[in-house]
C-alpha cells in the first residue's frame, strides 16, 4: 500500500529523556531565491578568476550559478583544490565574502600577441563568408544523393539554425524513416572545439563513405544528422571582440535595454521543460547567472527548435558535445547519484573510468557530482525518447600539455575553453572521439543491443540483489532491471532448496519522487517472493525470451529471511566506522517508554540496508548517526524507502547536514526531504519545544556523557528559501525550537524578520 512519505528531523549530542525533534528555523530568509528580481543595466563583462576551494565552499559556487561540470574536478575529502571560475567583478566580489579567496586570471598581451601568431585560423564563425553555416550548404550542394539541408528553426536574431541529413536517398526518403543519429553541439557559445568536433565527424563521414564497410553501412540503413551550432548567436558573438570569448548564453536582452551585458542572456543547456526549475542550484533564477534557465520552460527559440527537430525526427540516438571537463555524462542529472534503467544501455557505450569510450573522458552519471535541471539530455530521453549523450571535451590545458615542443603551454591557456588553434591538436582530439561517435550511430540500427566499442555487454537482467530480509513471513518484494523487448518476463524463486514458483514481473511505476522514467530500453520490473518464514533461505533468478523466442535468465542470487521482532518501527544505527552501536538501548528505551517496539540494524556490523529487502517492512524507521555524518550508501537506502512512502525520523549531531554520496559531498537529501536547507550549530541549548505535528512535545536538553551539547543543529527552513508556491515538491514546516541561543535566521525579537543578500546586476522588491 502506498503512504505518503514524511519525514522529521531529530538532532541532539544523544537522545536524552525520549524523543525530540530540533527546529527548523522559521526566519523568512528569502533573499536569494524568492526575492523578485529585475536586471539592471550596465555590469561588467566575464573574467577568468582561479581559486583554492574546499568542500565546504562548493554550494557557494552553484548558488553563484557555475556550472559544477565546468570545474570538472573532484574535491578532495580534506583539503582544497584549485578551481577556474567565470565571473563578472561583482559575482567575485560576492564569492571573496563569503570567504572564498580568488584571484583574476590575466594573459599577458606579448603571450596573447605570440599565441595568436602560432594559430592555424582552425576556427571560425558561424554566420558570414567561409563560416559554418556557408560550409554546411556547399557540403549539400557536392553531396546531393546522400545530403539534405534544413533549417530547424531560427535563432534569437533570426538566423537559420542549420542541421545537415547525412543518408542515402537523403531527398527521397521521408526524414525519420530510417533509425536515426543526432550530432549537435555549441549550446553555449564559449566552446569552440565542439562545432569543430561534429564538422570533422560530418567530413569523415562523407570521405569513408564507399570506402569502408562501416560507413558505408551506416550511411546506407540509417539518418545522421549534425547541427554544428545551436546557439549561432551566441557562437558569433564570441568571435566579435575578444572580451566576448567567454559568453556562454544565447543573446537574449534580459532586461530590454539594446545592449548585450553581463546580466543578459539564458544558458540554453538549463531551457528545455523536463524537470525546468525543478531547484535553484541546478539551474539559477537570476539572470545574471551563468546558469539562467530563463522566464520559463523552453522560452528560448533555439530551445524550441532543437526539441520541435528531435520530435519531428524521433531520433533513437544522440551526442549532444559540450566542453570542457573531459567527462561522458549520461543519465539523471536533476538529483545526485540517481541510478535509472536505461543505464545499463548508456554505460554499455560510454564505458566506465577504468575502461572509458573515449581516452581520457570519464563516464559517469550525470549527477555524480554536481545536479542540473532543464538539460538537453534529460528532455530527449523522458520528453522525446531520445538516448542523450554529453560528452564535455578536453581542456585547452590537456590539449596544451600532449607536445612540449610546440608553441602551446597549459600556463598560456585563459582558461579551459580556449583549445588551441592548432590543426594537429584539433585533429588529436578529433580522432580519439571517433569509436563512441560510430557505436553510438550503429547502436541505432538495434537500439537495445548497443554496440559497444569497448566491449562492455548491456545483459538482459540486472537483479537488484540483497543478502537479508527483514519479511518475517510477509511477502518480499524483488527488482530487476530488464530489456523491454524481452516476452514472457517472470521471477523464479526457490525456499529452501524447494520447488520453483515462478511470478510474472511487471513494471515499477515509480515512487513519490522518482522512478518510472529513463526507461526508454530496459525498465525496472518486480514481482513478490511468498511463503518463506523465519531463517529460510530464499534463491532468486530472473527469466524470458528474446525478440527470437531464445531463452535468457540472470544469475541466481539467495537472501536469508532473518529473526526480528514483530514491531512497525526500525532503529537504524548508523555510527561510522566497524564498531558495533553504542547507542542503540537509547533510542530502543526511548520508544518502548513511548509502548513501540522496534526492530534493530547495526549498519557497522550489517552494512547499508537493503530499501525492500529490509527498510520496506517498516512503517516508520529511526535512523539514527551519532556524532558522525550520514553514511552515503545508508542515505541513498533510506531515500528510497521514503520515495515509496515510508516515514522517517533522524538523528543525529551531524544530521541535516551534508553527507559523502559516492564522490558527491551534498546536502540535497537534507535540503529536499528533510526541508533543512542549511544548518546551524548552536551552543547549549536547554530545552526543545515541539510544534507543528510535534506541538506539545517538549525535552529537557543537556550535555551526554563524554559529550558536550555544544553542536545542536538548527536550520533554515527550506521553504523559506525555495518558496512553496514555486516549489511545492520541497514544502516544508517548522518542528520546534530551542530554548537559549538562537541561530543568525532567526530575528533576535519576536517572530519574523527579513534579510537581504546582494545579487550581481539585479535589484529586490519586498513583497
Amino acid at each position: 500500500m502506498r503512504r505518503k512519505a514524511r519525514a522529521i528531523l531529530a538532532v541532539t549530542s544523544l537522545l536524552v529523556g525520549g524523543l525530540a525533534a530540533a527546529p527548523f528555523a522559521q526566519a523568512q530568509d528569502r533573499a536569494q531565491d524568492q526575492a523578485q528580481e529585475q536586471t539592471l543595466p550596465g555590469g561588467d563583462g566575464l573574467s577568468v578568476w582561479t581559486a583554492d576551494v574546499s568542500h565546504a565552499q562548493m554550494p557557494l559556487l552553484l548558488r553563484a550559478g557555475v556550472d559544477g561540470h565546468e570545474i570538472g574536478r573532484r574535491i578532495p575529502d580534506k583539503g582544497t583544490a584549485p578551481v577556474e571560475l567565470y565571473l563578472t567583478g561583482d559575482q567575485a566580489a560576492t564569492l571573496r565574502g563569503q570567504g572564498v579567496h580568488l584571484t583574476e586570471k590575466k594573459i599577458s598581451k606579448r603571450t596573447t600577441e605570440r599565441l595568436k601568431a602560432a594559430g592555424d585560423g582552425v576556427f571560425r564563425p558561424y554566420s558570414g563568408k567561409n563560416g559554418l553555416q556557408e560550409e554546411i550548404l556547399r557540403l549539400g550542394q557536392a553531396h546531393p544523393d546522400i545530403t539534405k539541408v534544413v533549417s530547424i528553426g531560427k535563432s534569437l536574431t533570426g538566423q537559420d539554425i542549420l542541421a545537415l541529413k547525412l543518408s542515402k536517398g537523403a531527398k527521397k526518403i521521408p526524414d525519420g524513416e530510417k533509425p536515426a543519429t543526432l550530432y549537435a553541439s555549441n549550446q553555449h557559445a564559449r566552446e569552440w572545439i565542439t562545432p569543430e568536433m561534429t564538422r570533422r565527424l560530418l567530413h569523415y563521414y562523407l570521405d569513408n563513405y564507399g570506402r569502408t564497410e562501416q560507413i558505408t553501412k551506416l550511411v546506407d540503413r540509417s539518418e545522421l544528422w549534425f547541427v554544428l551550432s545551436a546557439n549561432p548567436d551566441g557562437y558569433d558573438y564570441t568571435f566579435k571582440d575578444p572580451a566576448n570569448r567567454l559568453w556562454r548564453k544565447n543573446l537574449r536582452d534580459n532586461n530590454g535595454d539594446g545592449k548585450i551585458t553581463a546580466g543578459d542572456g539564458v544558458d540554453l543547456n538549463r531551457n528545455f521543460s523536463y524537470k525546468w526549475g525543478y531547484d535553484n542550484e541546478g539551474s539559477s533564477p537570476r539572470p545574471a547567472s551563468e546558469t539562467y534557465r530563463g522566464t520559463g520552460p523552453s522560452s528560448e527559440p533555439e530551445t524550441k527548435a532543437l526539441d520541435a527537430f528531435e520530435k519531428r525526427i524521433g531520433f533513437k540516438y544522440a551526442i549532444n558535445y559540450h566542453s570542457a571537463a573531459e567527462l561522458i555524462l549520461y543519465g539523471v542529472g536533476w538529483q545526485v547519484a540517481t541510478p535509472t534503467p536505461d543505464d545499463v544501455i548508456y554505460r554499455s557505450l560510454a564505458g566506465t573510468p577504468e575502461n572509458s569510450a573515449i581516452p581520457g573522458y570519464r563516464p559517469q552519471v550525470s549527477s555524480e557530482l554536481y545536479t542540473t535541471n532543464g538539460e538537453a539530455d534529460g528532455h530527449a530521453a523522458n520528453v522525446n525518447g531520445v538516448m542523450m549523450f554529453t560528452p564535455e571535451m578536453s581542456t585547452c590545458q590537456t590539449a596544451s600539455a600532449v607536445d612540449p615542443d610546440d608553441p602551446w603551454n597549459p600556463a598560456d591557456c585563459q582558461s579551459v575553453f580556449n583549445f588551441p588553434d592548432d590543426e594537429k591538436l584539433i585533429q588529436r582530439e578529433f580522432a580519439k572521439n571517433i569509436p563512441f561517435a560510430l557505436s553510438v550511430a550503429e547502436s541505432s540500427l538495434h537500439p537495445d543491443r548497443p554496440a559497444s566499442s569497448v566491449g562492455i555487454p548491456a545483459p538482459d537482467f540486472t537483479p537488484d540483489t540483497f543478502a537479508t530480509s527483514y519479511a518475517r513471513g510477509e511477502g518480499q518484494e524483488v527488482a530487476v532491471t530488464a530489456r523491454r523487448s524481452l516476452r514472457d518476463k517472470r521471477l523464479n524463486y526457490r525456499v529452501d532448496g524447494g520447488r520453483t514458483h515462478t511470478e510474472p514481473l511487471t513494471p515499477w511505476t515509480g515512487g513519490e519522487r522518482y522512478g518510472g522514467d529513463d526507461n526508454i530500453r530496459f525498465d525496472q520490473y518486480r514481482a513478490q517472493v511468498e511463503d518463506a518464514g523465519v531463517g529460510s533461505k530464499v534463491q532468486v533468478w530472473f527469466t524470458g525470451r528474446t525478440r527470437d523466442g531464445a531463452s535468457t535468465s540472470s544469475k541466481p542470487f539467495t537472501y536469508t529471511v532473518a529473526e526480528r521482532p514483530r514491531a512497525d518501527t526500525l532503529v537504524l544505527a548508523d555510527e561510522g566506522g566497524t564498531a558495533p552501536a553504542r547507542h542503540l538501548a537509547a533510542y530502543t528505551k526511548a520508544l518502548a517508554d513511548n509502548g513501540r517496539e522496534a526492530a534493530v540494524w547495526d549498519v557497522a556490523k550489517q552494512g547499508a540496508p537493503h530499501a525492500l529487502g529490509v527498510l520496506g517492512h517498516f512503517e516508520t524507521v529511526l535512523w539514527y548517526t551519532g556524532a558522525n555524518r550520514p553514511g552515503g550508501p545508508t542515505l541513498l537506502a533510506v531515500r528510497d524507502y521514503l520515495n515509496e512512502g515510508g516515514k522517517l525520523v533522524t538523528s543525529g549531531e551531524l544530521a541535516g547536514g551534508s553527507s559523502r554520496v559516492g564522490p558527491a559531498d551534498t546536502d540535497d537529501f537534507s535540503q529536499y526531504y528533510l526541508g533543512a536547507y542549511g544548518r546551524t550549530s548552536l551552543k547549549a541549548p536547554t530545552k526543545f519545544t515541539g510544534a507543528g505535528p510535534l506541538k506539545g512535545l517538549s525535552a529537557s536538553l543537556a550535555d551526554a556523557a563524554g559529550n558536550p551539547l555544544d553542536a545542536a543543529g538548527s536550520y533554515a527552513l527550506t521553504s523559506d528559501n525555495l518558496p512553496p508556491a514555486q516549489f511545492p515538491q520541497f514544502t516544508s514546516a517548522a518542528a520546534g525550537d530551542y530554548q537559549g541561543p538562537r541561530p543568525p535566521s532567526q530575528p533576535y525579537e519576536g517572530d519574523w524578520m527579513a534579510a537581504a543578500q546582494h545579487q550581481d546586476s539585479a535589484w529586490m522588491r519586498l513583497a
